[in-house]
């Protein structure tokens, strides 16, 4: 029963007529969170009747799988908290005043995502994989209009043109863009070798420039600061994944594995990681911060589903389906941490009244739940047992370590010392956010309201539940590829972990954390800070802001980040080059009046009257041919003359061409 989440989406994306901003925002909060509910249920039911489920939507084939499962899920559990979250979040951005826009775009953006993972055709999968672009590149654009130009050209070169050169590979070899994808697994293996290595690039280019990943990180960082918080919660805990549905989709599922993209997926994951967290650690804004440390855990899942690729394709089953496992597990745990600590980068803006954690400290007692939930996301993203994060990158430890493969073991160990690094950055977070005195700029901060804590607090929730009974999330993130039956059984899973007990962990903890407390209780609760023998130095500098974690370390580095740093503006130049050209492009779409200025920005465009596109493509034309007349004979001719002379040449140079 899909109509029922889609139409509640759809009801819910043009509330926003309703006019007034919070009465908007609160219809279509209820409407989607009903709906992703009801996507829930679906998935359960998927799961209560058996995979594969067929099914259609006004005459669009859909299947519940066991590869669109789990995404299925992660979409509809994000989507569920994202929904209630925002009915008192966005009322930090009231000023903006566009409630139909917003509405809207929040319904098509999540049922944009909702079938691309369902959809069993690759031309739809294509349709709303673009709308999926469109509708996230609008919300970054909501406040800030560059970070939304660099993410459209980003994605304009790197995610809209690839696909279409697959679907141009596609109807060479088959005549028709209307390709399912059983039909395409068939259709594979008459592709010549040439046809065959350019889709394997082509999806490989377009899902790790969707994810973020090196070398397509550049635009990360930007986008999910502009972005509101809920909607970066979004991109980075759902959106991603659609990145790894699509790749796990079209690479392993409907195209054979590769052993070469294998290793490729593999150097790309572990660069992918080292480079996101090294980065995360220097950043000083909360969002930026969590926007480089998704970059560091796709890089995670990459290197996972890497190694499952080459053990597949060697044949190597059980390790294959282990790789992948692990994978798909990380994605659904970063989902929940990062999720969650994304809208506490909310709960900042929305308290604070910014996100920049050298201007927030001590809001520990100002705001007890949110620190609380910051704790659970934060070791969680590190990777501590217990908690979500470690299980899924423990596995990806373990089949990496255990594989015998040089380059596999080489990621692990860096995998391991990266989760070291997540934890450190995970600590500033925390430290500067809630830790010390309290910061006089935001003396005023509070708890915000019940409604965005009930949905931190249902991933907070299952990041503990995960951590302690890892068990409970395999039944919806069981993968089969190639038609084969998945032969790793939660038995097998743990085989190699009869010494790692969450339970047993569990009791330790709770035991020796018991008796520390009693053993060493503070004996008053009338207790100065230490200021480290200081003089005359005032409370509230006693503790350390973000931009002074770490500096030893940041000097011993600079040469990593100067590379870094210079890739950087290598990017830019070239993403400054496409919106030059586009504004020369933009420039002939608009009335410049008697200006004489070359160039325009994209604020000044913005403030002329758009050309309808007949006019745009003769004026120049006439003007040219004008210029020709006079400065030949002298002749004035009219343009209105010289408008019907060149529509007539072109109906007669267009007929020409057609007879």
């Amino acid at each position: 029963m899909i109509e029922i989440p889609i139409a509640l989406y759809s009801i819910s994306a043009v509330s926003g007529l309703i006019g007034d901003f919070k009465r908007s925002i609160k219809v279509s909060s209820v409407l989607s969170a009903v709906a992703s509910l009801s996507l829930i249920g679906i998935v359960a039911d998927a799961l209560s009747k058996g995979l594969p489920v067929q099914e259609s939507f006004l005459g669009v084939s859909l299947t519940i799988d066991s590869i669109s499962l789990p995404f299925l899920f992660i979409l509809a559990l994000l989507s569920l908290v994202v929904s209630v979250y925002s009915f008192s979040y966005m009322e930090v951005h009231r000023d903006v005043e566009r409630p139909f826009a917003y509405t809207l775009l929040y319904g098509t953006f999540v049922v944009s995502m909702v079938f691309v993972v369902l959809v069993s055709n690759l031309l739809w999968f294509v349709f709303f994989w673009e709308l999926m672009t469109l509708t996230s590149f609008v919300f970054v654009s909501w406040k800030e209009q560059n970070a939304g130009i660099k993410y459209l050209l980003t994605m304009q070169l790197v995610n809209t043109v690839p696909l279409f050169i697959a679907l141009g590979v596609i109807y060479s070899a088959t005549g028709s863009f209307i390709v399912d994808y059983a039909t395409l697994k068939d259709v594979v293996v008459s592709l010549s070798s040439t046809q065959l290595r350019l889709l394997y690039v082509m999806f490989l280019v377009t899902f790790l420039a969707k994810s973020g990943s090196v070398p397509f990180q550049f635009w990360v960082p930007d986008a999910y600061e502009a972005a509101p918080s809920n909607i970066a919660s979004l991109m980075a805990g759902a959106m991603e994944k659609m990145a790894v549905y699509g790749l796990i989709r079209l690479l392993c599922n409907v195209l054979p594995c590769n052993e070469t993209i294998g290793y490729v997926l593999v150097i790309i994951g572990i660069l992918t990681m080292t480079f996101g967290t090294l980065y995360a650690l220097r950043e000083t804004h909360a969002k930026r911060l969590l926007a480089y440390s998704s970059v560091g855990q796709m890089g995670y899942i990459w290197f996972a589903v890497g190694m499952g690729m080459v053990f597949l394709a060697k044949g190597m089953e059980s390790l294959a389906y282990l790789a992948f496992l692990a994978g798909v597990f990380h994605s659904f745990n970063h989902t929940l941490f990062k999720g969650l600590l994304f809208l506490i980068s909310g709960n900042f803006e929305y308290s604070a009244g910014t996100a920049d954690l050298n201007e927030l400290g001590g809001l520990r007692k100002a705001m007890p739940y949110s620190s609380l939930f910051t704790v659970i996301g934060a070791l969680s993203l590190a990777g501590v047992p217990l908690f979500s994060g470690f299980l899924s990158k423990w596995m990806i430890y373990q089949v990496g370590y255990y594989s015998g493969i040089s380059l596999f073991v080489l990621g692990s160990v860096m995998a391991v010392f990266m989760s070291a690094v997540t934890l450190a950055y995970s600590l500033k977070l925390y430290t500067s956010a809630f830790g010390g005195e309290p910061n006089k700029k935001i003396e005023n901060a509070e708890e915000v309201p019940l409604g965005m804590l009930l949905a931190e607090g249902i991933l907070a929730i299952m990041s503990l539940a995960v951590g302690v009974f890892p068990a409970i999330a395999y039944p919806i993130l069981t993968v089969s590829l190639e038609g084969n039956s998945v032969t790793v059984t939660v038995d097998s899973i743990f085989t190699g972990f009869d010494y790692f007990s969450p339970i047993a962990l569990l009791l330790a903890v709770s035991f020796v954390a018991v008796a520390l407390y009693f053993v060493l209780r503070p004996k008053t609760t009338d207790v100065k800070p230490w200021n480290v023998g200081a003089l005359f130095l005032p409370e509230e500098r006693y503790g350390a802001k973000a931009r002074d974690y770490y500096e030893q370390y940041f000097s011993e580095m600079e040469g990593v980040y100067k590379l870094g740093k210079t890739a950087g503006m290598v990017g830019k130049v070239i993403l400054s080059a496409l919106l030059s050209f586009y504004l020369i492009l933009a420039k002939g779409l608009v009335y410049t009046g008697r200006e004489k200025k070359r160039s325009f920005t994209l604020s000044e465009l913005r403030h002329h009257s758009a050309r309808y596109l007949d006019e745009a493509f003769f004026v120049p034309i006439m003007d040219l041919v004008k210029n020709i007349v006079v400065l030949i004979s002298g002749i004035s001719v009219s343009m209105d003359d010289l408008f019907l002379a060149s529509m007539l040449t072109t109906a007669i140079i267009l007929a020409l061409l057609v007879l």
